[in-house]
């Protein structure tokens, strides 16, 4: 008993060191800092014998216990999953139809009552393991169908309705659990084991059904890691059944429709429940984007450009539309901005597959100035950001492929984007909030500066091939003059930088190979040009 009591003593010693150094350290940092803490007092010195304190532990400790105990189970039921699948396609066709059944089965009630008895003590490990055994019971009551190796059930109907029921059994039992972690894994693995299987139309449903379960639990429960995982999930399995990873590729037709079905359940579930995380909002409605349009261009692909042109832009209109009932349903600003900016981008990459050339230009920079003035409009600057971006699209084409005339339109739509920008935005909803006066960012209105510069500069060597110093020295002017006009310094700056090319590509390219009067025009125009700058410099000086 001496021993005992010595080994107790010392333990609850170990802890109120512990403890001490964790209160110390918290009242030293707490609300002050490293600064203020260094003249904290220190504690008082421990008694003889108290061992010392154990050091706290390095972000390396804390990174080791992380993917010990979080990533590593997660992997491990996924590779334990992926032999279970395996087994019971590769062997179970050797059994007969009832031990097929019933060998499936108690593999799942054996991997979730382990994992029910481990989340006694450990409740985050045990349930990851619940979740593998209700993976295995998804699939293997998917298999009954689906899997030739299993099959006992004939009737296509039947076999939905089953996997249908298994669905629901996984969500009734992770919502009475309250459990994130059985519900995220156990759609994610059901719909890993079931890419594992030759593709059809009603596989596909069934991949709409978990797709429908994580949609559930968006509704029901503001859950993350689920409706993020199955997004994922549930795009890569329409990828692998769009080239044909295993057998072959589904018709695209009935791949686009399933496409359409699990793009309308996220984007549903995402509007039912406007009160998630705004970056949770944001990022599952980018991959329900990228998802819905990257798959189904591909799968599209051989029908012709107008039939993609078509889905492409129905799902821009689509995405406007949600933004409209987003905002109806007073979402999250950003999250209606993100939706909206998802419209124009898919217009934007729509527009090549129908419109070519000149109308094309025309098309990008309507939507460059219209992404804009949504920007200024309501105080979204990621509008402005894409805006750019396309005008930036729409001034290489014209560069490349078109006339003088459609470079002098980039040039106009430039100045038109740094006027816009440059005004304070009038916000849709000034009824019931007052405006805000906030000028653009300086780094956002510089670049747009510097893209007209750049513009203006390609329109005028464009149309004076020959003569690119008197061209140099005319944007520079023009540049001067707009600076001076809107008293934007940005301008004035770039007409500097102008001249500076312009001299040093003179001085090096153009005057040895010139003759005495070319010469002569030359630096009579362009000493008259800047002389006249500097004679406005002075006059604004004076």
């Amino acid at each position: 008993m001496t021993d005992q009591h010595e080994q107790r003593l010392a333990r609850l010693e170990q802890i109120l060191a512990t403890t001490v150094q964790r209160v110390y350290a918290l009242e030293m940092w707490n609300g002050q800092g490293a600064a203020s803490a260094a003249h904290a007092p220190r504690p008082a010195a421990m008694p003889a014998g108290m061992p010392r304190p154990a050091e706290a532990p390095e972000e390396r400790g804390d990174l080791e216990a992380k993917l010990g105990t979080y990533w590593l189970p997660r992997i491990g039921i996924v590779s334990l999953i992926t032999g279970a699948a395996l087994l019971v396609v590769t062997y179970f066709a050797e059994l007969g139809p009832a031990v097929r059944v019933l060998a499936g089965y108690a593999m799942a009630a054996a991997v979730a009552g382990v994992g029910h008895a481990i989340a006694r003590k450990h409740q985050t490990f045990g349930r990851v393991v619940i979740a593998g055994g209700l993976a295995i019971g998804y699939f293997v009551t998917y298999a009954l169908h689906f899997v030739p190796a299993m099959r006992v059930i004939d009737s296509d109907a039947l076999g939905v309705a089953l996997a249908a029921a298994a669905v629901a059994a996984i969500v009734a039992i992770a919502h009475r659990m309250k459990s994130e972690t059985v519900a995220g894994v156990a759609l994610f693995l059901g719909l890993h084991t079931g890419a594992f299987t030759d593709a059809s139309d009603l596989s596909l449903a069934c991949t709409t059904l978990l797709a429908a379960g994580a949609g559930f639990f968006i509704a029901a429960n503001r859950w993350v890691i689920v409706p993020i995982s199955t997004v994922i999930a549930v795009y890569t399995t329409h990828a692998m059944l769009a080239v044909g990873v295993h057998g072959a590729a589904v018709e695209p037709s009935v791949l686009v429709t399933f496409l359409a079905l699990d793009f309308a359940l996220f984007a549903a579930a995402l509007l039912v429940r406007v009160d998630l995380p705004t970056a949770t909002q944001e990022g599952i409605a980018i991959l329900n984007w990228f998802g819905a349009l990257a798959i189904g261009s591909f799968a599209l692909r051989d029908d012709g450009a107008d039939t993609v042109f078509a889905c492409v832009a129905t799902l821009a209109v689509v995405h406007a539309g949600l933004a409209a009932v987003a905002r109806a349903r007073r979402a999250q600003p950003t999250f209606v901005a993100t939706l909206l900016a998802l419209a124009v981008t898919t217009m934007a990459l729509a527009l090549p597959l129908e419109l070519h050339r000149s109308e094309l230009l025309a098309g990008w920079l309507v939507l460059a100035i219209a992404a804009v003035a949504i920007s200024r409009v309501s105080s979204w600057s990621s509008f402005g950001v894409l805006g750019v971006a396309i005008a930036a699209a729409a001034n290489l084409l014209a560069h490349w492929e078109l006339s003088d005339g459609a470079r002098l339109a980039c040039v106009l739509v430039w100045l038109v984007i740094e006027r816009v920008l440059a005004y304070a935005p009038v916000r849709l909803e000034a009824a019931l909030t007052p405006p805000v006066q906030s000028p653009p960012a300086p780094t956002t209105s510089g670049l747009v500066i510097a893209c007209a510069a750049i513009s203006m500069g390609d329109f005028a060597v464009a149309a004076m091939p020959d003569h690119f110093a008197i061209a140099g020295v005319l944007v520079a002017c023009v540049l001067f003059g707009i600076g001076f006009a809107t008293r934007v310094a940005t301008y004035r700056w770039a007409a500097f930088a102008a001249l500076a090319v312009t001299a040093l590509r003179f001085v090096t390219d153009e005057l040895p190979g010139m003759s005495a009067g070319e010469r002569i025009a030359t630096f009579v125009v362009a000493g008259a040009a800047l002389l006249g700058v500097s004679y406005v410099y002075t006059r604004r000086r004076a």
